[in-house]
């Protein structure tokens, strides 16, 4: 009987890891490809060399599509940071009719698939003009960002009760001095976290920048898949490992984040 359970632990145990595997190593592949000899992708590689992170580096076109697409992050994680966090604040504190109704609204964009969003906002940029612009792709990226800061903040705000925001507005203070002094201050991590988020969705897009950009506008995740369509060359995994990098540096700092946020609330009297 004692058996049984332990070989079930060990059973899930075992299944986990090789789950993990599965998920990990299409990620991991990247570096070694991009530290290859080789004038193409070949794994495993047969010699090993660093020339072609030199030549992304060396690139005209990867820059600019790295600075297109901070051009791009930075706008999307701070427009998604100001309407998730208004939305949320809406929702959670406010008497709204509806609110599941709502808050399932501003989630969907995250849920349905970014080939619909893509197909549905194209046409709208072309009738507006501003098809193949920044502010095209910038709007929307946004659309598809925004629910992040949503779910983050508002898990927050449900983390605390409204009583801390009653009694501020009991003692005389006003709405806007009871968020800046009560209510932001208790969510400013989790807005810190969503900020972080969008621009990480923001950089890795490719769907909506298919659509939306040009050219002239072209982001990262665009030129890589150009770059694969008509070269393989070992220059596409560095770069992708590049953004892999800079993408877990993000996420660290995001975790980082929201950790230290967790123990300053586990230190509170």
């Amino acid at each position: 009987m004692s058996r049984a359970p332990h070989l079930g632990w060990r059973l899930a145990t075992i299944f986990t890891w090789l789950l993990l595997l599965f998920l990990v190593a299409p990620i991991v592949m990247v570096v070694p490809l991009s530290f290859s000899g080789n004038s193409f992708l070949e794994f495993p590689p047969t010699s090993w060399s660093t020339r072609w992170y030199a030549a992304f580096a060396g690139s005209l076109d990867y820059r600019q599509a790295v600075m297109n697409s901070v051009i791009v992050g930075l706008p999307v994680a701070l427009l998604s940071s100001i309407f998730g966090t208004l939305a949320a604040i809406a929702i959670e504190r406010g008497a709204l009719p509806g609110r599941r109704i709502l808050a399932a609204l501003f989630v969907a964009p995250a849920i349905i698939p970014q080939m619909v969003l893509a197909i549905g906002l194209y046409p709208l940029m072309v009738q507006v003009g501003l098809i193949g612009s920044f502010p095209a792709v910038i709007l929307g990226q946004t659309v598809i960002c925004t629910p992040l800061v949503f779910l983050a903040v508002g898990a927050a705000l449900r983390g605390y009760a409204p009583s801390y925001e009653l009694a501020a507005m009991t003692l005389g203070a006003g709405r806007w001095h009871t968020f800046w002094l009560v209510t932001f201050p208790m969510i400013r991590p989790a807005v810190v976290i969503g900020f972080i988020l969008a621009f990480t969705v923001s950089f890795d897009e490719l769907i909506l920048a298919m659509f939306l950009a040009s050219p002239t506008t072209r982001t990262m995740p665009r030129l890589l898949w150009e770059q694969l369509t008509y070269e393989m060359t070992p220059t596409i995994a560095a770069a992708t490992a590049s953004i892999l990098a800079a993408t877990g540096v993000l996420l660290l700092v995001a975790a980082w984040v929201g950790r230290r946020s967790t123990v300053r609330l586990d230190a509170a009297p």
